[in-house]
């Protein structure tokens, strides 16, 4: 199958695919069409008069993610069937049930094939796939059924630092913050030495000492407002400083 996986497989894709090739689809005259859910299903039905069969796959996915040692993201994608027949004719509605089954079985044949190529891309099928009756269009004059078909993806949630950032409540907050001296980046470190000494009470070899041995703790329990100041203050020099709540590592 043609179907770009990228971490996803195209469930829609995959059954056009299988509708257009599938003899047995052909001969039935199965149309495919894609719809948003039961109502979306249900619509179609009601909206394509002039088509006597249909294999529908739903948009809608819904699933979960499950936290543990091989976290796994899962998906369930729904596929509809569905033939018209001669209303409330139980004899029309067997037979077209005996079809969409093995339409059904068909379709598994293909799909076992397409589980093995998935599983080489952490891509995983779920092997229970039930195929359903929907009794309540009979007195309409349509045999329905469905299958579901549970896919887990692999999904890697490993923290990644590179991900967050600092909150940093605005002004006006109820916060204290701590500025630190990260990096100098200059081989002129007087002009942050003199900046560190313009808001703090450190002597000219403590400001000094600071200054050539980042990252240091400057200033804490400011409010935001005094911290933005001398944040400012710092990279006028040229140096690296940050901003973090208080008590916490940069």
């Amino acid at each position: 199958m043609n179907t770009t996986l990228n971490g996803r497989w195209d469930a829609t894709a995959f059954f056009r695919q299988l509708v257009g090739e599938n003899v047995l689809a052909q001969r039935e005259n199965f149309t495919f069409c894609r719809v948003s859910g039961l109502d979306g299903f249900e619509e179609a039905i009601s909206r394509m008069q002039n088509h006597v069969a249909f294999v529908c796959v739903s948009d809608i996915a819904d699933g979960y993610t499950e936290l543990n040692n091989t976290p796994r993201t899962r998906r369930v994608k729904t596929v509809f069937l569905a033939m018209r027949h001669a209303a409330e004719d139980m004899d029309a509605r067997s037979d077209c049930m005996e079809t969409m089954r093995e339409l059904f079985r068909q379709f598994m044949s293909r799909l076992i094939l397409e589980k093995v190529r998935l599983e080489e891309n952490c891509i995983y099928l779920d092997t229970r796939i039930t195929f359903t009756e929907i009794d309540r269009y009979f007195f309409s004059g349509a045999a329905c059924a469905y299958f579901q078909i549970a896919v887990d993806v692999f999904t890697d949630l490993r923290y990644d630092g590179n991900e967050w950032g600092d909150y940093l409540p605005g002004i006006g907050e109820d916060y204290l913050y701590d500025l630190w001296y990260i990096d100098q980046g200059l081989s002129e470190k007087m002009p942050l030495i003199k900046a560190i000494r313009s808001f703090t009470n450190l002597s000219l070899v403590e400001a000094k000492e600071m200054a050539e041995n980042p990252p240091q703790l400057v200033v804490g329990s400011l409010s935001r407002e005094m911290a933005e100041k001398h944040l400012a203050t710092i990279e006028e020099t040229g140096a690296i400083a940050k901003i973090v709540l208080h008590g916490r590592q940069p």
